[in-house]
């Protein structure tokens, strides 16, 4: 939606990649009603590991956050929104309350063809009890480039992901933490923003854990 949202709980909007580096908005989700918009595609079946489900329960909007929760079964979810891109801007403002190690939050690009290989773009990944977020570009076989960033993961952060077809460049709350100019890592094809709350169980039942998002914005 393009109606900016009433008063809500988080102060302000923080420190912007788009801001600094004067991007221009081309579309968003404030998420400032009480579902899930229908531009994003929630996940229902199996989950990472075998273990647990990934389900549509697990997504809730309300006073104008996105909130995806895990439970101590490993039932969590994850969405991915309809909108493919060979290059473009997206930001994310999140935070991830301390919660269990077994739980990962992940904000990412996902391929609209094929599989990891072909260009995931982990702009910010972490477990629910860090103290740092990693920024992961995968391709080829099993290949990646990685960044790591200590920062408080409790507190409101903005995440930017910025694709050109000359190279891959990650943001913190408008400072640039990653870059990739290495053609054989930009990914293959156009890909699309993927929010999750990924469960890699260790043996142990784990504590409910949760990830939350104020906005996603998409630039060119």
């Amino acid at each position: 939606t393009s109606a900016r949202k009433p008063a809500q709980p988080v102060a302000n909007d923080g420190t912007q990649a788009a801001t600094a580096q004067r991007w221009k908005l081309i579309g968003r989700d404030e998420f400032t009603g009480s579902a899930v918009s229908n531009r994003w595609s929630p996940y229902d079946g199996p989950p990472n590991d075998g273990e647990g489900r990934r389900t549509p329960d697990a997504l809730s909007v309300g006073n104008g956050l996105l909130t995806i929760r895990g439970d101590a079964d490993g039932n969590t979810g994850g969405m991915s929104y309809r909108d493919d891109r060979k290059t473009g801007r997206w930001e994310m403002r999140a935070k991830f309350p301390k919660g269990d190690p077994q739980y990962h939050p992940v904000l990412l690009l996902w391929p609209a063809d094929g599989g990891s290989d072909d260009g995931e773009v982990d702009f910010a990944e972490t477990t629910s009890a860090s103290d740092s977020v990693s920024f992961f570009l995968h391709h080829g076989s099993g290949d990646q480039k990685v960044a790591e960033k200590q920062i408080d993961l409790t507190q409101w952060h903005n995440y930017a992901v910025e694709v050109t077809s000359r190279g891959v460049t990650g943001f913190i709350d408008g400072q640039k933490w990653f870059e990739s100019t290495d053609p054989d890592t930009l990914p293959r094809g156009p890909v699309h923003p993927v929010i999750q709350l990924d469960w890699f169980p260790k043996g142990d039942s784990p504590e409910p854990s949760e990830l939350q998002v104020d906005w996603m914005r998409i630039y060119e």
